[in-house]
């Protein structure tokens, strides 16, 4: 039998990201002890990825776990993988992001360890064919990837190589169902290894290899049980394992090697990420005969796909800075390739979408790279255009503005995006209840003046519950009527059938954005021949922007009303509501200390309630992620038949002194 050649990979730690306590306690958890092993085990071969983050702590509080790296690189038993700085989904970042960041990652290491990398890993391995060119032009000779995106032909324990438009990389698949299960021991694990090599190898081969992935938490498990300990002792009865099996570094197997594969890999990603990219919420098998893409993945989690186009609408503001200050040019980039961070999009290696923590984390680094762009402009040029920002085939309205941008989308009207330049996250990224996780289902996107147009017997419903029995305007595709760029307006129109008799029934927003703020007109006109009857409502979502300590239980608002020409101020936890008489509504952001002032052209009755949502996070048992502030005014309404009613909301934002 030929000696089967084994590449063991420690990946990054995903999961802290940049928190220093995170970094700290798998620190002491994983990467201390692994040092520990590999120093008192010679035999041990192991090549360890590293993010930017996860290197830069280890260099400013554990100084000796950087000497430990260096001895093992100059024994040759570790090779040190590189990748993007942040740990980013490449396939979603500009061409010149993904050469950034793998240049600053590679950088650090060599600046760091003293020697570049010549492999990377992907998060996720999330993939795509174009990336070829990007990983050969920072000189990338081989990466990592889940054997999942390979075909099965393919996977004969031989190393790979994939090309496009010239270019190549060479590519070790790597196989979870071959890592070490719970309880497994050595011999039992090393026949495993050896039954699968006999099954797949090519026979016209001499100097195979199988290369296992090791998540940097499974790697702490195998540690602890002591499956390291024993694969690695020789002096316990290894013969068997000595002859068959004989573990190496990746760049030290291709300098040997002389047989390639050639294959091509589609655009794909790990299965346990991929098995929730169907249905929102709830693992599926692909049944199709096509590999799920990171796209796939972002179509179903709208939330995450608003993230997405913010992102590269940020990319573009960048890329298309000319002259000006350089060094906020490059602030810039860094906030930006923060924010790429695929932690901020995907829980990994659960798979599950990432929480809006983590997505309101990346809005925050996306507005102080704006603001850096626009300081280094030196000069704002407020504008209010229209494109198809999200790449649903309708175009959206973006105004950009001094103190804030705002997105409109045709789809309900209503802003799904509203960021304060100035320390602040995305307002508007409330998500929607859904019946797999939520146990009841808004039917409708959550943002900011949302229109319900409900007959008067649903409106105890709509106050008691959040909820209406049928979305009307909430979910109905407006149109442009005008848009007027000099004064910063845009006109829409929605059109529906109220109530079981069909009434038909036009809605006009004129929607206008100043410096302070944004003022929203309606028009809601009976087209019918009957007399119309119901309740009009705005509600504006305020979405939880902070998570720390101090807002964790969801008291970042505070509300207060005038109701009766009587200032009212009201507990955050408590749902309250009045059918009329309300004249202002203000409503604070203790966290980034700012006060909405909410002002309706004539008295409305109001309701405010704070409103959990769950998500599944480490496991599918779901748990409270994030809340919402509903804030909705509302009217009686009677409408004689071809008549009109008109209403009026100014929001206006006022910064707090602190």
């Amino acid at each position: 039998m030929n000696q089967l050649n084994v590449c063991l990979e420690l990946s990054a730690d995903i999961s802290s990201g940049k928190d220093p306590v995170l970094l700290e306690e798998n620190y002491q958890k994983v990467f201390k002890g692994t040092l520990t092993f590999l120093y008192s085990h010679p035999d041990c071969y192991l090549s360890i990825a590293f993010t930017g983050p996860q290197l830069d702590y280890y260099e400013r509080k554990h100084p000796e776990s950087i000497e430990l790296l260096k001895d093992l690189l100059s024994r040759k038993q570790i090779e040190i993988i590189g990748g993007g700085y942040y740990a980013p989904i490449f396939p979603l970042i500009y061409p010149s992001d993904r050469a950034g960041q793998i240049e600053k990652m590679s950088n650090s290491i060599r600046q760091t360890l003293g020697k570049r990398p010549l492999g990377l890993y992907l998060f996720g391995s999330i993939w795509d064919p174009m990336l070829i060119t990007n990983f050969h032009s920072c000189e990338m000779s081989f990466m990592f990837l889940d054997s999942t995106l390979v075909s099965q032909k393919y996977l004969k324990c031989l190393p790979l190589i994939t090309s496009e438009q010239g270019k190549s990389i060479k590519v070790f698949p790597t196989y979870k169902n071959l890592l070490p299960e719970e309880n497994e021991n050595k011999k039992d694990w090393t026949k495993k290894l050896l039954k699968f090599y006999d099954r797949n190898r090519n026979d016209d081969s001499e100097n195979h290899v199988i290369s296992i992935s090791l998540e940097f938490e499974y790697f702490a498990k195998l540690l602890g049980c002591g499956f390291l300990n024993e694969l690695f002792d020789f002096n316990l009865d290894s013969n068997f394992q000595e002859k068959a099996i004989n573990y190496t570094l990746p760049h030290e197997y291709l300098s040997k090697a002389e047989d390639y594969l050639s294959a091509y890999i589609p655009a794909g990603m790990e299965w346990n990420i991929a098995q929730w990219s169907s249905v929102p919420y709830k693992k599926t098998e692909n049944s199709s005969h096509f590999p799920l893409s990171i796209h796939d993945y972002l179509n179903t989690y709208p939330q995450n796909n608003r993230l997405y186009q913010r992102m590269m609408y940020i990319s573009m503001l960048i890329f298309q800075t000319k002259g000006g200050d350089k060094m906020r040019k490059a602030s810039a980039t860094q906030s930006l390739w923060q924010a790429q961070s695929g932690t901020n999009f995907i829980c990994y290696p659960e798979g599950v979408p990432a929480t809006a923590e983590n997505r309101q984390s990346a809005y925050r680094n996306l507005n102080e790279a704006e603001r850096f762009v626009r300081d280094g402009a030196k000069q704002c040029k407020e504008s209010l255009t229209k494109y198809d920002y999200n790449g649903d085939g309708l175009n959206e309205y973006i105004a950009f503005l001094e103190r804030y941008n705002a997105v409109v989308s045709l789809k309900g009207g209503q802003i799904t995006d509203f960021n304060l330049i100035k320390s602040s996250s995305n307002y508007a990224a409330s998500i929607s209840a859904i019946e797999e996780v939520d146990g009841f289902s808004d039917g409708y996107a959550r943002g900011l003046f949302v229109e319900h147009l409900g007959e008067k017997s649903d409106l105890k419903k709509y106050l008691d519950n959040n909820q209406i029995s049928s979305p009307m305007f909430s979910k109905a595709l407006f149109r442009e009527r005008k848009l007027e760029n000099k004064r910063k307006e845009i006109q829409l129109e929605g059109k529906g059938l109220f109530s079981e008799q069909k009434l038909p029934v036009t809605l006009r927003k004129n929607i206008t954005f100043t410096q302070s703020g944004i003022n929203v007109q309606y028009i809601l006109r009976n087209e019918s021949k009957e007399e119309l009857n119901g309740f009009f409502a705005v509600e504006l979502n305020f979405a939880q922007t902070r998570f720390d300590k101090n807002y964790a239980n969801g008291d970042q608002y505070t509300t207060e009303i005038v109701h009766n020409e009587e200032l009212k101020q009201f507990d955050y936890k408590k749902k309250f509501s009045f059918n009329n008489g309300v004249s202002f509504i203000h409503i604070t952001d203790q966290a980034d200390k700012r006060v909405f002032v909410i002002e309706p052209n004539e008295l409305a009755g109001y309701s405010c309630s704070l409103l959990a949502f769950k998500r599944p996070v480490k496991s599918e048992s779901p748990e409270e992620t994030s809340k919402t502030l509903v804030s909705s005014m509302f009217w009686e309404i009677n409408i004689a038949p071809g008549m009109e009613k008109e209403k009026s909301i100014f929001l206006n934002i006022i910064p707090v002194k602190k």
